[in-house]
Order: C-alpha cells, then sequence, then structure tokens
C-alpha cells in the first residue's frame, strides 16, 4: 500500500491523515461482538488487560489476537513507513465502546521520545462515525507548536497537574482561534496523527450512540521514549512493551501480503 506525494504532503501540513486501512469487517465486527457483553458495565473485569473501564479497554492485543493484528496490520504500517521514513513499533492499544468527550491534549504529554515527534497513534473507525457520536476532534497544524509538556508550561513534571496542563491548552486555543475538524469517518477508515497534535473527543450528543473503536500508539524506529508526567528529577526514560510483529493468524497474514504488495 503505498500513499500518493499529495496524502503525504497533507499530513505534514496538517498532522493528520484518514485513510482506508482496506481491514476485513469481519474482523472489526468479530472484535465488536465479543467486547459486547463487557462494555457499559462499570466495574467490568477482562482477563489479561491491565486496565480496563466501562469504556476503555488497554492493551487486550495481549490476548486477543485480532486486536493484536490491527495494531500490526500490514497497510497500516506501510503508512507510517511512507510519511516517517522509519519503522513504525507498535507498543499500546486502546478499544473503545463510546466516544470519551476527552479535553485537548497531545500525546507527547504521555509519551514522548528523543528526538521529539516519533511517536504517533492510529485511531481505526469499527463503525461509521457521525457528529452525534462525538467524533475525534482535532486541530490541523498544531502539531508544529512548540514542545508542550508540564516544564515548559512551568508545571512540575506530575500528573497532579494534568488539569493546568489541560486548562493551558485550552486557553492556547482560544487565544490562537483555533478551528477544529472532526473525525466523521466510515467503518474501516483510520486516522493517523502526529505525536505533537491537539486532539480530544467532542461532545456525545446522542448518549444511545456507540463510537467502538481502537487506537494504537507507536514509536518510530531511532526513537528514545520517555514520559513527562513521570519525569521529577531527570527525564524518566522506559522500554515500551512492544507488539510482536508476527501474524497471530495465518488467513490475516495471507490477505495482508497480497494488499502490501499494491
Amino acid at each position: 500500500m503505498s500513499l500518493s506525494v499529495e496524502q503525504i504532503n497533507k499530513f505534514n501540513e496538517d498532522g493528520y491523515l484518514i485513510f482506508d486501512t482496506q481491514l476485513p469487517e469481519s474482523s472489526l465486527d468479530a472484535i465488536s461482538e465479543r467486547l459486547k457483553p463487557y462494555w457499559g458495565h462499570e466495574g467490568a473485569k477482562f482477563e489479561g488487560a491491565p486496565y480496563a473501564d466501562f469504556n476503555r479497554l488497554q492493551d487486550a492485543w495481549r490476548v486477543d489476537n485480532d486486536i493484536k493484528s490491527i495494531a500490526i496490520a500490514p497497510p497500516i504500517l506501510a503508512v507510517l513507513q511512507a510519511l516517517y521514513g522509519r519503522k513504525p513499533k507498535p507498543f499500546q492499544t486502546l478499544n473503545f465502546y463510546k466516544g470519551t468527550e476527552q479535553k485537548i491534549h497531545s500525546d507527547s504529554i504521555h509519551f514522548n521520545s528523543e528526538p521529539f515527534g516519533l511517536m504517533c497513534g492510529v485511531w481505526v473507525a469499527f463503525e461509521d462515525i457521525g457528529m452525534e457520536q462525538g467524533p475525534l476532534m482535532y486541530y490541523p497544524g498544531s502539531h508544529k507548536l512548540p514542545e508542550m509538556n508540564f516544564e515548559t508550561m512551568g508545571l512540575e513534571p506530575n500528573y497532579a497537574y494534568y488539569p493546568q496542563y489541560e486548562a493551558y491548552l485550552e486557553q492556547l486555543v482560544q487565544d490562537r482561534q483555533m478551528q477544529p475538524a472532526y473525525g466523521l469517518m466510515n467503518k474501516g477508515q483510520a486516522l493517523v496523527w502526529a505525536a505533537n497534535l491537539l486532539h480530544g473527543g467532542s461532545k456525545q450528543t446522542n448518549k444511545t450512540l456507540t463510537r467502538q473503536s481502537q487506537v494504537t500508539h507507536y514509536y518510530l524506529d531511532g526513537a528514545k521514549p520517555w514520559r513527562p508526567g513521570h519525569s521529577k528529577d531527570q527525564r524518566a526514560y522506559f522500554t515500551p512493551e512492544w507488539l510482536p510483529y508476527e501474524q497471530p493468524k495465518q488467513h490475516w497474514r495471507d490477505r495482508f501480503l497480497g494488499w502490501f504488495k499494491q
């Protein structure tokens, strides 16, 4: 799977790109069906996941092969390789049931890198996404802003100051009169965003609707990962739990290899 010069230029200019993953809808549906009994229940436990609540499931790739297959799907990896010119290295998955209405942030506040910017996220829609579902909200071009973390804002590097970080970004958006765009996407499409792109979850106006999706976070080859929120005395470097690249199911591998050659 290849990208056009126009697509690469758009990503460099806007900080994000929407593309067709070519993932089989049956595989997306299979994940949604397996997670159906779990979603929406406070206190629900998902065996094998390090964190789970009624709307969010972290790192279920450890126990679900289809979730893992999406994270390492060759069409997605090929897009990231084309955009960054470096090998992408997946290290975290998040599955969602409904919109989050999460406040504006950039992923670099959670997962930063040396050199700066060698990290990205890919959001895959498991269903068609409209405005009532609370789609992703992002600010085109905001990835070009200077690096912003706790220290650059004059805050102690501690998640206790995360509300002040959010307030800082909200004020920044207002002062610069930045206009949001929304992830109105079709089932099977994906949105890749740069680490420094300001984004969040828009208001969900119809609470009965779902917004089922999967996010995978990636570092790019050559990055030295660190966490701003854990860097009180010095930068807290860490080694992520990398997802292995081997496809867990033969039929997925054969299908993806065929797409990759296109």
